[in-house]
Order: C-alpha cells, then sequence, then structure tokens
C-alpha cells in the first residue's frame, strides 16, 4: 500500500434501496492504544475520504436499521382499548357530519318551498339532535385519545428516564445533559401531542373525505369529479410539503439542544463568566446561536405557511368550478338548489379535514423526529453495575494499586492520562496536585470507575480483594466532587441521601465534626433539620462543602477521595478537618486533589501531573527537591521570604 494510497467511499441511497442501510468503518493502528476510529455514512448522499497506509485493518460493515416506531409499539401496552375507543367514537362522530348536509338539502328544497313550519321544527330538532351527540361522542373520543396518548408518554418517559440513569458516563457525555434534558421532556411531550391528534384524526379525516366524495358523488357525479382532482392535488401538496419540512424540524431540534445547553453553561458559570470579563463574548455567541437558529425557524415557517394558502387556493378554485358547474346543472334541472347547497357543505367538509390532515402530517413529522432522538438514547449500551469484574488480591496492606493507567475520553485527539503509576497502602493519604488541565479530575473519575481506561491496569482492594463487580467498586469508593451539590429539603435529608443503613442522630453529629460543619449545623434553626434550598442556595461554599464531606464520611467507605473539595475552606478549617479525618478515619485510604500544596504536606505521597502525565510522586520534602513542577507551584503560593528560604533547594 503506497504513500499516496486512500480509500473514497461514495454511498448513494439508491444503491440500497427503500430500505435504510447505514454504513460503517472501523480502522484499528496496532501502535496505538486508542479506540478504533468508527465513521457511520448515513445512507442518504456521503462521501469521506481517508489516508489509510498507517492502518493496518480496515473493516466495513452494513447493517439495516431496527425501526424504531416499531419498538415504541409496545408502551401502547395497557392503553389499546383506550387506542381503539378514540377513533372509533370520532368515525361515530364524523357519520354524523355526514348527515347534516343532506338534511340542509332537504330543508331548501322541499320544506322551505312548502312553508311547512312543522316539517322545518322537526328538521331543526333532527339537526340538534345530532349535533348534541356529535359534541358527545367528540368529547369522549378526546377523552380516550388523551388517556391513550398521556399513558403512552408517561410509560415512555419513566423507561427513558430509567434509561438515562443507567447510562455509561462516557454516554452521557456525548450526548450531553441539556439534550437528555430535552429528550425527556420536549420530545417526549412532541410524541404524546402527535399520537393524541393521530388518534383523533387518523380515522374521522379519511371518513369525512371519502365520505364526502361519495355522498357528492351520490347527488352530482360529474361534479365530484372536481373534488377528486383537487383532493389529489392536496394530497400532492401536502406530501411535497412534508418532505420539505421534514428535515427543517430535525436541524431545529439540534440547534434547540445547542442552545439549552450553552444556556446551562452560562447560568452555571455565571460567576467565572463575569470574573473574567468574558460576558459580552457570551452574549455574542448565543447572540450568533439565536440567529441560526431564527434563520432555520424562519425557513421552516416559510415552507409551513405555504399549505394553508396553497390549500385555500386550490379550494376556493374547486368552490368556483362547483358552483359554476352547479348553476348550468340548475338550469338544465338536473340539479337542485339544495343539493348544491349541500355539495358546497362537502367542499367545505372535505377543506376543514385535510388542512387538519397536514397539521397532523407535520406534527407526526415532528414526533417521528423526536421518536428518533429518543430511541438514539435506547439503543446506547447501559452499564452493567453487576457484572463479574476479574478478583484480585492485593500484596500487603496496598489498598490501590496503578499501573501505567492511560485514558483518552471519547473523540479526543490525545490521552487524558498517560502511563500513571502508584500504590496506594490502607489509611495512607495520597496527595495530587497538578495545573489546570493536568488530569486530576480524569484521575478522580477513574478510580470511581465512571470510565474504562484504555491501557494499565487499575485495581482497589479491601480486606485483601478487588471488588466483585462494579457496584461493589463504587461502594467501597465514596466521592466528594469539587462542586458541592446538595438538595433542596433538609441537612438531615442531605446527609442520609443513599444510605441504606439505619443512622442516628450521634452518627450524624459525628460525622459533622470530623467535616468541621457541627459549629454552623448547632447555629441554624432546627439544627438537623434546618431547612436546604435548592443547591444549598442558602448555605456558603465552604459550608455546601463541609456537609458534602460529611455524608461522604457516613457511608464509612474504605476510600474517601476529595476532588479539590476543601478549595473553599480557610487554612486552619481545612488543617483541621484532614487531621480529624486522619484520627477518625485510621483504616480509610484517602485520596486528596488540591491546588494548594499546604493542604497535601502531610500526605504519605504525593503525585504531581502536568499534561496527562505523571512527573513526579514522594512526600512534600522530598518533592521540593527533586520535582521543578511541585517547587514552582508550592513557591508561588508562598510569601518573598517562604520563598527566600526555599531558595536553597
Amino acid at each position: 500500500m503506497g504513500k499516496s494510497s486512500s480509500i473514497n467511499i461514495l454511498f448513494e441511497r439508491n444503491l440500497v434501496g427503500e430500505n435504510e442501510i447505514v454504513l460503517l468503518l472501523f480502522i484499528w493502528n496496532s501502535s496505538s492504544k486508542n479506540s478504533p476510529i468508527k465513521i457511520i455514512v448515513s445512507a442518504n448522499k456521503s462521501q469521506r475520504r481517508l489516508d489509510y497506509d498507517k492502518y493496518d485493518k480496515i473493516e466495513l460493515v452494513l447493517y439495516e436499521k431496527r425501526d424504531f416506531m416499531k419498538d415504541l409499539l409496545k408502551y401502547f401496552k395497557g392503553y389499546i382499548k383506550e387506542s381503539l375507543l378514540g377513533p372509533l367514537f370520532k368515525l361515530l362522530e364524523a357519520s354524523f357530519e355526514l348527515l347534516v348536509p343532506i338534511l340542509i338539502a332537504t330543508i331548501v328544497d322541499q320544506t322551505i318551498p312548502k312553508k311547512d313550519s312543522a316539517h322545518l321544527y322537526a328538521m331543526i330538532f333532527l339537526l340538534v339532535v345530532l349535533a348534541s351527540f356529535g359534541v358527545v361522542v367528540a368529547i369522549i373520543a378526546q377523552y380516550y385519545s388523551s388517556k391513550a396518548a398521556v399513558g403512552f408518554t408517561r410509560q415512555l418517559t419513566k423507561d427513558l428516564y430509567q434509561k438515562i440513569m443507567r447510562l455509561p458516563k462516557a454516554s452521557r457525555d456525548s450526548l450531553t445533559t441539556s439534550s437528555l434534558v430535552t429528550r425527556l421532556t420536549s420530545d417526549t411531550y412532541q410524541i404524546q401531542t402527535g399520537i393524541n391528534q393521530f388518534l383523533r384524526l387518523f380515522l374521522r379525516a379519511p371518513i369525512i373525505v371519502f365520505g364526502s366524495i361519495i355522498m357528492a358523488f351520490l347527488i352530482s357525479p360529474s361534479i365530484t369529479l372536481w373534488f377528486l382532482l383537487m383532493v389529489v392535488i392536496l394530497t400532492g401538496i401536502i406530501y411535497i410539503m412534508s418532505r420539505l419540512v421534514n428535515p427543517l424540524y430535525a436541524k431545529i431540534r439540534q440547534i434547540t439542544d445547542k442552545i439549552v445547553n450553552m444556556t446551562r453553561q452560562q447560568l452555571q458559570g455565571m460567576r467565572v463568566i463575569r470574573a473574567f470579563g468574558q460576558t459580552n463574548k457570551e452574549i455574542h455567541e448565543f447572540r450568533d446561536t439565536n440567529e441560526i437558529y431564527k434563520t432555520w425557524q424562519i425557513k421552516t415557517g416559510v415552507w409551513s405557511s405555504l399549505i394553508s394558502p396553497l390549500t385555500f387556493l386550490v379550494v376556493n378554485s374547486t368552490l368556483v368550478m362547483v358552483i359554476w358547474h352547479g348553476n348550468l346543472a340548475i338550469g338544465q334541472d338536473l340539479l337542485t338548489q339544495g343539493k348544491l347547497v349541500a355539495l358546497v357543505n362537502y367542499l367545505l367538509q372535505i377543506l376543514i379535514e385535510l388542512l387538519k390532515l397536514a397539521m397532523l402530517v407535520t406534527s407526526l413529522n415532528q414526533s417521528y423526529i423526536s421518536a428518533g432522538r429518543i430511541q438514539e438514547v435506547f439503543e446506547q449500551e447501559e452499564e452493567d453495575v453487576l457484572a463479574e469484574l476479574p478478583i484480585r488480591h492485593s500484596i500487603g496492606a496496598q489498598s490501590i494499586s496503578a499501573e501505567n493507567v492511560t485514558f483518552t475520553y471519547p473523540q479526543a485527539a490525545s490521552p487524558a492520562l498517560e502511563n500513571i503509576s502508584f500504590d496506594v497502602l490502607s489509611g495512607q493519604t495520597l496527595g495530587v496536585i497538578g495545573g489546570t488541565g493536568s488530569g486530576k479530575s480524569t484521575l478522580v473519575q477513574l478510580l470511581a470507575h465512571l470510565y474504562t481506561i484504555d491501557a494499565g491496569q487499575l485495581v482497589i482492594f479491601k480486606n485483601g480483594r478487588s471488588p466483585r463487580n462494579l457496584e461493589e467498586w463504587r461502594t467501597w469508593m465514596s466521592l466528594v466532587p469539587q462542586k458541592a451539590e446538595l438538595f433542596r429539603g433538609t441537612i438531615r435529608s442531605n446527609l442520609l441521601l443513599g444510605l441504606e443503613d439505619k443512622v442516628t442522630d450521634e452518627q450524624l453529629w459525628w460525622a459533622l465534626d470530623i467535616a468541621q460543619a457541627s459549629d454552623f449545623v448547632q447555629e441554624k434553626e432546627g439544627q438537623l433539620d434546618a431547612v436546604v434550598e435548592a443547591f444549598g442556595r442558602n448555605f456558603s461554599g465552604g459550608q455546601r462543602q463541609r456537609l458534602t464531606i460529611a455524608h461522604a464520611i457516613l457511608q464509612k467507605a474504605p476510600f474517601l477521595v476529595l476532588d479539590d473539595s476543601t478549595s473553599a475552606l480557610d487554612y486552619l478549617t481545612e488543617a483541621k478537618l484532614l487531621q480529624a479525618i486522619k484520627e477518625q478515619l485510621k483504616n480509610t485510604s484517602l485520596i486528596l486533589i488540591s491546588q494548594r500544596t499546604n493542604s497535601l504536606c502531610a500526605a504519605d505521597q504525593i503525585l504531581v501531573l502536568d499534561k496527562g502525565h505523571q512527573v513526579a510522586l514522594g512526600a512534600h520534602e522530598d518533592l521540593l527537591q527533586t520535582s521543578a513542577i511541585y517547587r514552582e507551584i508550592h513557591l508561588s503560593q508562598h510569601s518573598k521570604e517562604e520563598k527566600h528560604e526555599n531558595e536553597v533547594f
């Protein structure tokens, strides 16, 4: 294979027929430890050009995509009765409506010319009865349709939520939190709307349209030809417009996800944005994205808005022709005035139902797009927390063993961590320090097994053995994230969150004492039952961190990971907290991530990271002598006097 060799893929829809086919291209490189590159080529026209002389293996896989709409039909189980009764009652309503023009024709042709008041009142009474029955059956049909649609969506939302909860972190990251929220709310609601409209109209609209044509044919076969021509033209318009608008709605959904994600990030990072003077930049970015959204909305709106005027143009043209030919037929005694009125009524009924049908097609298009987005979540591989892990046994008092750990985020160009190695003994403290982007938080997520390493070995031990499965692994690892998370409720409810064993008040205060939180909790009204607002807004940053640490302590896990979780504490409070953990949790291995060397100086060993690489490992005093990066971090955090004293190193 020469250096100039390449692979060209030209994949046309007509090469695979009507079935939706997807082409997957997997590329391996034996010298790389990264995951295989996967390229998905859709069934629409696509072209990819790839230089592949550096790859050892190329595998092409063709498979037929599953029809996700069939997968969603299972959610009608339990609502089959409602799904049948709703359309049937709508069918009954349509039958009543088809009789109305005939009664009006009878009144015009027979009752009014004869001036028969009794017959007129009888006809009016019959019209009122038909209208009343129509209202009753319409309400019943709406009830059953809504019940089926809401029940369908309720179960779908429940399963979707449970699926999201079982997704691995990599999948949640790739789909993004904001997109998952949109799929769980907006997309499920769009499906509910589509189902509701479908159950109400999929029988009613065709019955009204074809019933009106049949009734018109019984009145005047020649004029009915104009009805048929109108229906054919309008059906073509609706079909063409739906094909044009459908991909536009899909694009709008994608941009909506982007706007929601951008808004979420800006709201969460408001303080940082203001602190670095990036407010105008963020405003401009949002404005640009919003302009793109507006452009696509206008484009979609323009095409969608053409349906009504085109429909009215065709219907009004047909109406003119019906009246014209009806007038000629009346002059030739082939048609009565009442029957012409009935024909016009049937024409208007067809107009109304075709407009509803156009709205239904638009709604179903959006529902189809939403269903595809939801099915994308369901097709994600779940995280099997009960899958057995290989059992390993520790050497001596070993509690954590990391050997040449390498990890690359999905779709990242380079590893976030590479060749990281260390050992932690039971009850020891491992400090981790490094600059922004050095991989500290990535290491924390690997320790919690939120991601799977690409190469190397990472094992934790309790009582001399490794965890049996992922669930046990995470039970052993108590993680306190960078951002302290509190939930609306009370201090007690937040401390007890996720704890299965019964916890006494004495144990709660014990954990609060270790976390240096008992003082401010005692000052709160209600103490342990003091109110916690959403996100802990009624607590300071340091208080939120200490409450979160107390919650982690209550889990009594053999491993406690503090991911820069003391950053909001002053040095004295932080020192007391770490000392209390060391004294009260003697058998707990502590992994302490921090930006401050003062926080780590008492650690048994300190891991120094830089751009994903391990640059040093040792005790505080040793690193001051052997690691230039650690020494630079330490000296930058101390006064000039301290810096001068340490220059001897």
